[in-house]
């Protein structure tokens, strides 16, 4: 009998064990090749259409993606990446019409890429002068109840950026500038945001790039709001457009949404 109860008691024991790390573990958490380099491909060429984007000259993107504002991985709320030889050609181009043949190469060359690494690579030009530059997603440690927001400059010509997070309406008293002076082609890095657990609980958060002197110019976007869609999140917004630009989508610091990263 006591065998018995003794069997019985190590058994219990290690299902609570192993219970407890099946608890630990959270959707986040992922296995993937280390020989491989992650890319996240935002286009912002003012009225191009439909481009091919191709590593090594193998196609990525099953159909086209739009070359004015268009996204490859196309989901902007799961961290979907592509995986690409860290050495790869990255090549966006036009096709020819019913073929999966290049007509107008936007951009060929190698970016740097370094395996097991995360990048957001951007196309950003005024319809000409096409530049295509890549960074790395260097992510800050997840916190509860917090999410990790980050800038990307690719407004052609635009020396310099504010993003401020605030409030949707006045009744919320939310101000604070996250990050300033950031160039063109550059990054504010990921910045962490207590945006969850606020009081009230109605009240909602808005990103928005202003001047020096506070004045909003461009639109704003809301993050994530719920602890099930943001809380542990990195999420990248950007601007796009070109300086000086006149009508859209040639308006400078245009908002994109929030696309997730991790």
């Amino acid at each position: 009998m006591k065998k018995i109860i003794l069997i019985l008691v190590i058994a219990v024991t290690v299902l609570q064990i192993t219970g407890c790390e099946k608890v630990g573990l959270r959707l986040t958490e992922y296995s993937l090749p280390s020989d491989k380099a992650y890319v996240k491909i935002a286009l912002f060429s003012p009225n191009t259409p439909s481009v091919m984007i191709k590593a090594n000259d193998a196609k990525l993107n099953g159909a086209t993606t739009s070359g004015s504002g268009g996204f490859f991985p196309a989901t902007s709320t799961f961290p979907d990446f592509a995986a690409v030889a860290p050495g790869a050609t990255i090549k966006l181009s036009l096709p020819n019409l019913g073929t999966q043949n290049d007509s107008v190469v936007l951009f060929t060359g190698q970016l740097g890429l370094n395996a097991n690494k995360f990048y957001s690579v951007t196309l950003a030009d005024t319809g000409i002068n096409r530049t295509v530059f890549s960074i790395e997603d260097n992510y800050l440690p997840q916190i509860d109840s917090f999410l990790s927001v980050r800038l990307i400059n690719a407004t052609v010509g635009a020396s310099l950026n504010f993003i401020r997070i605030d409030s949707l309406n006045a009744t919320d008293v939310v101000r604070d500038t996250l990050a300033r002076n950031i160039p063109y082609k550059g990054t504010s890095g990921f910045v962490s945001v207590k945006t969850f657990g606020r009081s009230p609980v109605s009240s909602f958060i808005r990103l928005r790039v202003v001047t020096s002197a506070g004045v909003p110019i461009a639109g704003s976007v809301t993050p994530p709001q719920t602890l099930a869609t943001g809380s542990r999140r990195s999420v990248t917004v950007y601007t796009t457009g070109f300086a000086n630009g006149t009508a859209a989508p040639f308006l400078p610091t245009m908002f994109s949404t929030a696309i997730t990263n991790q």
